[in-house]
């Protein structure tokens, strides 16, 4: 038979062990367990193993606890988060410098964009211009609610429709300020530094 005994400092537990697995063990209370509930008291505790002679044979940790597994799975978790930022990082980064020759051609795209935006924007502008005329001469006609409801209806659609173009502006604005700035990184990182600057095209304020 193998004793496993206890650091009298209550941090371990004294147990008696055969082959067949733990059958009587002491937890830091004093308290005495004894067969099944022997081996599950003292699997959750750091143990030390004693031969007869009183000499130490071995060490078992103890085993984490819920807060430690918890801690693991966390850390674990923003890993495999941040592994995906840098993959999904590079995949851009590969897209970017395989889909543009030159850093204007990306001022290219980006005007373009832009420009669109400008026209849709301005065509809703004019359709407001002409619903608020039909609205002013509804109200001075004495017009039914009902088709004065209707056009201040179109005046409210046009209108949010022209907000969130403006919207759309500022974000391609932003997103391709920010690949262009990138991409300069990257060629100046590869030795092809590329400064050349293209007017951008200019919109309205709305």
């Amino acid at each position: 038979m193998y004793r496993i005994f206890s650091a009298l400092l209550g941090s371990f537990l004294l147990v008696s062990v055969t082959q067949a697995g733990i059958k009587k063990c002491q937890d830091e209370t004093g308290q005495w367990h004894y067969g099944d509930r022997a081996s599950e008291a003292c699997e959750q505790s750091k143990i030390i193993e004693m031969s007869d002679s009183g000499h130490k044979t071995g060490e078992v940790a103890a085993p984490p606890t819920a807060e430690e597994l918890a801690e693991e799975e966390r850390r674990k978790d923003e890993l495999a988060k941040q592994k995906k930022r840098e993959e999904e990082e590079a995949r851009r980064d590969a897209l970017l410098v395989t889909t543009y020759g030159h850093e204007n051609d990306i001022m290219y795209v980006r005007d373009r964009k832009l420009s669109q935006v400008e026209h849709s924007i301005e065509a809703s502008q004019a359709t407001l211009k002409s619903l608020n005329a039909t609205l002013d001469r509804q109200k001075k006609q004495k017009d039914s609610e009902e088709n004065i409801k209707h056009t201040e209806d179109q005046i409210t659609k046009h209108s949010a429709v022209i907000e969130k173009k403006r919207e759309e502006q500022e974000a391609l604005r932003k997103q391709y300020d920010e690949e262009l700035k990138r991409y300069r990184e990257l060629k100046t990182a590869g030795g092809e530094p590329q400064t050349a600057e293209a007017p951008a095209i200019q919109t309205p304020n709305p």
